[in-house]
């Protein structure tokens, strides 16, 4: 439930009630910290860590919400944009300020996204990640959004079985596994097209500088130009 219907499930008013859950999960968390873990079953410990893994997801989900329809703190507190009030009241540097509006602005793009961090399936950094990757396929002239719609479920699902790093490399080769041929075959062309491209600028001039040298300067595809000299 997002916070824009809470408010017609709450009424006109709701600053009662969120103050009411904020503070009681603000109890919770007193409570925990108050108990040491060292007097802990590992049982309790391995279950505490797996909930807490869930709930960091769900709080990072309401916190990129809020973010999201933030344009009332801008309005009213005549920053520059949210990224600069967080600056001043939160003291959170302003890149990471700006990091977290443009994530929750993707995600807000992305109903499975949303969905799965709210659930707590998806991590604030495998959110990240899949983000990326969509808007890498949104981009992408040759797929459609039948493609997209997949890519997402794909990069979802996947997210409940890989890490963030793991997810990374799928998110980077989702369109082949959609479709291995038509992606494949396209981007073949997109590299025929570069090296192409490479070829036309390649110029070299040499001269000879009458001292048993020779000067060089031009320009060389960079498959050329990076390629280790030879051990011969």
């Amino acid at each position: 439930m997002s916070l824009g219907r809470g408010i017609d499930h709450w009424g006109t008013n709701p600053s009662d009630s969120i103050d009411a859950a904020v503070t009681a999960i603000e109890s919770s968390v007193q409570d925990l910290l108050a108990s040491d873990p060292a007097y802990w079953r590992t049982g309790q410990k391995k279950d505490l860590l797996q909930r807490l893994e869930k709930l960091q997801a769900q709080q990072a989900a309401l916190k990129l919400r809020v973010l999201a329809a933030a344009a009332d703190i801008v309005e009213e507190t005549g920053a520059q944009d949210a990224s600069g009030w967080m600056r001043t009241e939160l003291l959170v540097d302003k890149t990471v300020a700006r990091a977290q509006i443009k994530l929750a602005a993707g995600i807000a793009k992305y109903d499975l996204v949303a969905e799965g961090l709210a659930e707590g399936v998806v991590s604030l950094d495998k959110a990240r990640v899949i983000t990326k990757a969509l808007d890498k396929v949104d981009n992408d002239p040759v797929a459609s959004a039948d493609d997209l719609t997949l890519a997402e479920k794909l990069m979802v699902d996947y997210a409940t079985q890989l890490t963030a790093n793991e997810l990374r490399i799928v998110g980077n080769r989702i369109l082949r596994e959609i479709d291995p041929t038509r992606f494949e075959d396209a981007e073949a062309k997109v590299l025929l097209a570069e090296e192409e491209r490479a070829q036309q600028k390649t110029a070299l001039r040499v001269w000879d500088n009458h001292d048993g040298t020779i000067g060089f300067d031009g320009v060389l595809p960079t498959c050329a130009g990076m390629r280790p000299p030879s051990t011969s």
